[in-house]
């Protein structure tokens, strides 16, 4: 069984919404001066997220006990830390998908025909943790994944 949300793109912040209009979490950018941070709010908590790695492809969802779930692009996964590690792999294209063990468990497509603000439609398998689906829709949208892309 799968659950449906939109994921509304306002000016520095995504909201991601149930099928009966509830905000789940957000995804919100703080610009300063030459720099921005990402963090996600999701249960009354907020979650930092941190770009690492070469060229800073790579992301990393933590709080104060630790990293929670960091990507790995080379390899096209999102590796889940801590006492139960799961290792899903993901492809971003049109419609971005994340699978586990080749069952797929998300899918984010896009209204692009909308001009002014965005909206992705996400599709997630009940067993889905909503911060996996928060870390991966902010993953999928960042301008950073079209690197090494065609045309290089």
């Amino acid at each position: 069984m799968f659950k449906k949300y939109t994921a509304r793109v306002y000016d520095k912040l995504i909201a991601l919404i149930s099928e009966n209009q509830k905000e789940i979490g957000r995804i919100v950018e703080i610009s300063k001066f030459f720099s921005s941070k990402h963090y996600i709010i999701f249960n009354s908590r907020s979650y930092d997220i941190r770009n690492v790695g070469f060229l800073k492809n790579d992301a990393e969802l933590f709080n104060s006990k630790g990293v929670i779930y960091f990507t790995d692009l080379g390899k096209e996964r999102i590796i889940k830390s801590g006492e139960e590690v799961r290792i899903y792999h993901f492809k971003l294209d049109k419609t971005n998908r994340l699978s586990e063990k080749g069952k797929l468990l998300m899918e984010i497509g896009i209204d692009k025909n909308r001009h002014k603000d965005s909206i992705y439609y996400v599709e997630a398998d009940d067993s889905v943790d909503d911060l996996l689906i928060l870390f991966f829709l902010y993953y999928s949208t960042q301008e950073f994944n079209s690197i090494g892309g065609d045309g290089d």
